[in-house]
């Protein structure tokens, strides 16, 4: 299956407000910023989550910061 641009960037627009989301919140708490902490954040944020949607988007955010991209 093949999406289009249009289709996926709301997709990643959300993927991206939840890891800047996380950052905020690392950084009002005093926390080392790092990847390593944010994906740690997100996995707090998934096991917390029972929406599957919301689950995926953070699933996404949490192995994009650990591919690198």
């Amino acid at each position: 299956m093949k999406f289009s641009e249009q289709e996926i960037k709301p997709v990643w627009d959300e993927v991206a407000r939840l890891i800047g989301d996380s950052v905020m919140q690392l950084r009002h708490r005093g926390e080392v910023l790092s990847v390593e902490t944010l994906a740690r954040h997100l996995t707090q944020r998934l096991a917390e989550s029972h929406d599957i949607e919301r689950r995926i988007l953070i699933g996404a955010a949490i192995n994009m910061l650990k591919d690198g991209k």
